[in-house]
């Protein structure tokens, strides 16, 4: 990261105004951060959308080419962090309801299932990118787990 995105990220720029209101949940957002995301994982993977799914399940299925492996990844873009009233900052990404339904899906197919969460910036482009296992992906996510999984934009996706 360079000395810009390390001086945003003294500043507090991950927590931008509250009173500001993205449109988060925009089906056409979710589509450009997918796509993103595959795109991201480039060669290295055989990958398929899932545009067609029921509740719970992942938004895209990937093979890793050289040894087979899959993975189920949930594609989650959000534009803003916010803070607690116990002064936590946290992201709320999914509804409990659908992260129980992601955790049954997950049990019953026995692959990694990786949830890839693009933060701040744009959809396509975003400032800060996360994998973050489905077991500690929790609704109301801390920045502490976040930190723990960033991805560099150099660094490979999965």
């Amino acid at each position: 990261m360079g000395i810009l995105g390390q001086l945003e990220r003294a500043l507090g720029v991950w927590y931008p105004d509250p009173d500001a209101d993205p449109d988060d949940t925009n089906p056409v957002v979710a589509v450009a951060f997918r796509e993103y995301v595959m795109n991201r994982l480039g060669d290295a993977y055989s990958v398929a959308d899932r545009e067609e799914r029921a509740a719970g399940e992942p938004d895209v299925v990937c093979v890793r080419n050289r040894d087979e492996a899959r993975f189920d990844l949930i594609t989650c873009f959000r534009s803003r962090m916010f803070t607690g009233e116990d002064g936590e900052v946290y992201l709320p990404w999914v509804t409990p309801e659908t992260y129980a339904a992601y955790q049954t899906y997950a049990a019953a197919e026995e692959n990694p299932c990786i949830v890839i969460i693009g933060l701040h910036g744009f959809a396509d482009e975003p400032k800060f990118l996360f994998a973050v296992p489905l077991a500690e992906a929790v609704p109301q996510l801390p920045r502490t787990v976040l930190q723990k999984y960033e991805v560099r934009k150099d660094a490979e996706l999965l």
